[in-house]
């Protein structure tokens, strides 16, 4: 009986089994033919086709992006919620039921909107903005070949003043609304991803860049404190905002390289051999008006031994062209991935970049990989990092450009019995051919990481704490052998360096709105501790060197050296931001910020950065709401407050000793190290503060058809740190640095932003930015030595009190002494024809460096313009845009014949022609080659204006069809093409006005570029 009911019990298991799973099985395959596919268009308010826009199925990850008309499909469940969004709009969420056909109209999210600036440790509302912060247009940077974020930048914000680059893998010098000091630099802060960042730049891949905001007045920038008086740049790397599924993007492009000034070219034998000529045109010419050719004139009795085989065999090298690329170009390659779900996001990017410039050698190589990721812990806690790693090579060792085009064309390459490389082809100039064969190790490592835990506190509304712990890596190796070195028996050296930087921030942040009020509060603590480190090791004289770098105790035991250098320094930080809303129409901020660094002396480690702001939304008021419809907004800011540079080295205020081989003791016995001070202390030395007053209005107007912002601003700059000089104390030490003087400076900016046209199929848009900057010198040394009643000019330094600091303080030139003056008898004793004529300004017949120099004009441009138009006809786009730097009258004056040698070197050396002095061009621009006045120098030469107008970027792309891309699954794919430095307007002489790169044989080019270049995803 028993095994009966066991038997029983067991045969109902069973059959309950089957049931359960045919059920299973039945509920599988009604879930699967219950998908139905749903399709649609996303639309905003206008009826105009949002691209982009996320659509995603509630509570799951099958998801798809609308296309470039706005328009999707998806399978999704009979009872599915459709979740709809996109940046700058409110999220909707659609019950599908019986629907196969939708048409989604999203509607603007103003507050969203307003909440994208970054202004950091923070964002804030663009309307409850006080402060001078502006974003930068990143449109070009995608479609330009920029290797450097920095250059992408060039001319897209009003008084963000970014220079051009010529060497491959550098990034641009750059600053923000001129000098705030004399002897700190003017580049600005560098913040990326809310961690102060002290990399370089380049080593950044410009795809994983979201937005760059500049933070501009001492209102914004304060909250940095003692590191903002140049102001501030906010990098942000992408993040994924929206729900979406996996997102898939390629972007590549394909550059070509040229010169954009082919006038920098060498001379050819025989321009060669006439400017020889011209070189010793006594000898060369005859008759009274040097207009006849000697006819006993020999060239070959002025030439150097090592080039008379070359001219006597007719030798014609053209070295320039043994020495750059034929085809020198960028190609760039990045993919990324990136997608969210309601718990968390991730972006993820790899990069190739590879840049073969024009000069050979002059290559560099960037292989970058990005990592961001976020996960929402519980509904009050977030998790996240920002990552990158890069490795930056620099493979290679370039040419010295001043023996590529120094060298003469009548100098031959290869000795004509071996065929082999002549060593020496001109004078004691190492062949260029085989400079470029040194092996050669450059390569930057640089890791960098942000980590951060979010916490918004539970109970209280509003309140968040946030921990950001960041570190960043850097390693490089420098390594080098040359066996050409040490008189041809090899030298070879070995450099390994770190630097490593930490710091951890803690910021609490307490953001609420109550009724017509809202308050913004933000307190940061934190602390930066940065070090560094380098072992070098060198050699020369090698019995053998097959080993290279790699085996530097192979030299000579007396020539083998080694070196090692170390320092850190550390920061101490905190500050305080209130900013105070009311009814949506007047705003407040203020902002207090503590810093100490490890560098200042025990009396000074501390200061205080205080600054305010107000802004007043006049649009919202009333009587501008109801009787001027057309306009959109009006906005007046001011701001007052103090920022600092730290300008003090990190050791400056400490005595320093120093050492080096002082004394042997007898005939082959031992040297012995001597110990010396270097420096003096000063204990004394203080923070350089830069005060800023700021106005700026922002305005749109016409339903947004016209829109801008213009800024006033004044600054001034007190305890500027300066060397002075004091008698020198043991043959070494001169000066010593100390607080002292004065710095003003002031300017204007205005950005204007129109849309002339605008219809269904075509729109035009262009945006013109201007700025101009001024500084004075008011005070230095505080002395009045001749009494005068005002304060004394160093003039040793071309420092004038009331004057803009850095001035060109020279003689001036009225002319150029002529045949006929030289006949007349007339030229003054130190001078002949075709050397420069200047003013005897005290008229006592002597040229004086003292008496007869005055103030010609000004190294800083007077203003800079820059002009985008874009033009939009369906799918096509057009780009054009021009930048400008001007020196008005007295402005941006440079010397581009500055750099040529004296007579005795250039009458030997190979150049580029250039409009110099002889008798058949007596109006020329630069002396005669062959002499030069002692009064004067021969580096003397014309003060010429830098300014130029350039046609910098023009870009055409085109976006495929969407019903094209929906057959191979891919949301969206740009093609463009592109070209830069296409076109430059300017009187000056050289390589390039912007560069300031005269008539100078070691300057490296500014290059043209043509690219093509791809974008989809998926």
């Amino acid at each position: 009986m028993k095994m009966k009911k066991e038997n029983s019990t067991s045969k109902k298991r069973t059959t309950w089994r089957k049931v359960l799973c045919m059920l299973c099985i039945i509920s599988c395959a009604v879930s699967v033919f219950a998908q139905k596919r749903v399709s649609g268009t996303v639309v905003d308010t206008g009826g105009e086709a949002i691209i982009g826009a996320n659509v995603v199925e509630k509570g799951t990850t099958n998801g798809i992006i609308t296309d470039a008309d706005g328009k999707f499909a998806l399978d999704v469940s009979a009872n599915a919620i459709l979740k709809v969004s996109f940046i700058g709009y409110v999220t909707q969420e659609i019950t599908v039921e019986n629907q196969s056909t939708l048409q989604i109209v999203l509607r603007e999210d103003f507050q969203a909107l307003e909440e994208v600036v970054v202004v950091g440790y923070g964002t804030a509302r663009r309307k409850d903005l006080t402060g001078s912060v502006v974003r930068a247009d990143l449109t070009v940077l995608q479609e330009s070949p920029n290797v450097s974020l920095l250059s992408g930048l060039h001319g897209t914000v009003p008084g963000l003043n970014v220079g051009a680059t010529t060497q491959a893998g550098s990034d641009p010098g750059i600053s923000i609304r001129g000098r705030n000091s004399i002897s700190a630099g003017t580049g600005p802060l560098i913040v990326l991803d809310g961690i102060i960042y002290r990399g370089n730049i380049v080593d950044i891949n410009p795809n994983d860049i979201e937005s760059v905001d500049i933070l501009k007045d001492a209102s914004a920038a304060a909250i940095y404190g003692s590191q903002a008086s140049n102001g501030v740049m906010l990098i942000t790397s992408k993040t994924v905002k929206a729900m979406s599924k996996p997102i898939i993007e390629y972007n590549g492009s394909y550059t070509l390289q040229g010169l954009s000034n082919d006038k920098m070219i060498p001379m050819n034998r025989e321009e060669f051999l006439q400017f020889i000529a011209d070189g010793w045109l006594s000898e060369s010419r005859t008759g009274e008006d040097m207009l006849t050719p000697n006819p006993e004139w020999n060239v070959a009795n002025h030439l150097d031994a090592s080039i008379i085989n070359g001219y006597l065999n007719g030798t014609d090298t053209n070295w320039w062209e043994l020495l750059t690329n034929d085809h020198s170009y960028i190609q760039q390659h990045n993919l990324s991935v990136r997608g969210r779900s309601e718990l968390s996001s991730y972006f993820m990017s790899i990069g190739y970049t590879d840049q073969q410039n024009l000069v050979i050698n002059d290559t560099y190589q960037r292989y970058n990989v990005r990592v961001n990721l976020d996960t929402k812990i519980t509904d009050w806690l977030k998790l996240g990092t920002q990552s990158f790693f890069s490795l930056s090579d620099y493979p290679g060792v370039s040419p010295s450009l001043g023996s590529v085009i120094g060298i003469p064309p009548i100098a031959e390459v290869t000795d004509k019995e071996t065929g082999e490389y002549l060593t020496y082809p001109f004078k004691s100039t190492l062949n260029p051919l085989l400079e470029i064969q040194r092996d050669n190790v450059n390569k930057r490592y640089n890791l960098f990481g942000n980590f951060y835990a979010d916490i918004d506190i539970p109970f209280i509304k509003g309140l968040n704490y946030r921990l950001n712990f960041s570190q960043n890596l850097i390693l490089g190796k420098n390594f080098s052998f040359n066996p050409y070195g040490a008189s041809l028996q090899g030298s070879g050296s070995k450099q390994n360096s770190s630097t490593y930087t930490w710091s951890a921030d803690h910021i609490v942040t307490y953001k609420r709105a109550f009724g017509k009020h809202g308050v913004n509060a933000t307190f940061v603590y934190g602390a930066e501790k940065r070090q560094y480190e380098s072992t070098n090791a060198s050699g020369s004289y090698y019995a053998n060197d097959a080993l290279g770098y790699n085996y530097l105790q192979g030299a000579e035991l007396e020539q083998q050296r080694v070196s090692s250098d170390a320092w850190q320094e550390s920061s101490l930080y905190a500050m305080l931001r209130l900013a105070y809303t009311f009814n949506d129409r007047y705003n407040f901020t203020g902002t207090l910020r503590r810093d100490g660094f490890s560098g200042f002396g025990k009396a000074n480690k501390f200061a205080l950065f205080p600054s305010a702001a107000v802004s007043w939304n006049i649009s919202e008021e009333d009587f501008l709401k109801d009787n001027v419809s057309w306009v959109d907004n009006l906005k007046l800011r001011l701001s007052y407050g103090a920022s600092g540079n730290r300008t003090v080295g990190r050791y400056q205020t400490m005595a320093r000793i120093s050492s080096q081989d002082a004394y042997q003791y007898g005939d082959g016995g031992s040297i012995e190290k001597g110990v010396y001070i270097s420096a003096m202390a000063n204990d004394n030395l203080k923070w350089e503060t830069t005060r800023t007053f700021n106005a700026g209005l922002d305005f749109s107007v016409l339903n947004g058809r016209l829109s801008g912002v213009a800024e006033y601003y004044r600054t001034q700059t007190y305890n500027l740190l300066y060397n002075i000089a004091i008698p020198n104390i043991n043959m070494n030490i001169s000066s010593i640095p100390v607080n002292i003087g004065k710095l003003a400076n002031r300017g204007v900016e205005l950005s204007l932003t129109g849309i002339p046209v605008q219809t269904k199929d075509f729109s035009w848009a262009v945006t013109f930015n201007y700025s101009l900057n001024r500084n004075k010198v008011l005070s230095i040394l505080g002395l009045d030595n001749d009494g005068d009643g005002k304060e004394d000019d160093l003039v040793s330094s071309s420092i004038f009190i009331g004057h803009p600091y850095g001035v060109r303080y020279d003689f001036e030139l009225i002319g150029m002494w002529q045949v006929a003056d030289y006949n007349a008898g007339i030229i003054p004793s130190g001078f002949t024809y075709g050397s420069y004529k200047v003013r005897d300004i005290d008229g006592d017949g002597v040229y004086s460096s003292a008496n007869d120099r005055k103030i010609l004009g000004y190294n800083d441009p007077s203003y800079r313009f820059s002009i985008q138009n874009n033009l939009t006809y369906k799918n096509l786009e057009l780009k054009i845009f021009i930048n400008s730097i001007q020196g008005g009258k007295d402005y941006y004056y440079g010397k581009p014949g500055g750099s040529l040698a004296n007579p005795d070197n250039i009458r030997q050396s190979n150049i580029f022609k250039f409009d110099y002095w002889t008798p058949e061009n007596p109006n020329a621009r630069y002396r005669q080659p062959g002499f030069f006045t002692s009064a004067l120098d021969y580096g003397y030469s014309p003060y010429i204006q830098r300014s130029f107008i350039r046609l910098q970027n023009v870009m055409l792309s085109y976006r495929l069809p969407s019903a094209f891309l929906k057959k191979y699954r891919i949301n969206n794919l740009k093609v463009y093409v592109s070209g830069e430095n296409l076109f430059t307007i300017t009187d000056w002489d050289g390589w390039d006005p912007e560069t300031g790169t005269g008539l100078e044989t070691g300057a490296y080019p500014l290059l043209k570029t043509y690219s093509v270049g791809i974008n989809f995803d998926f």
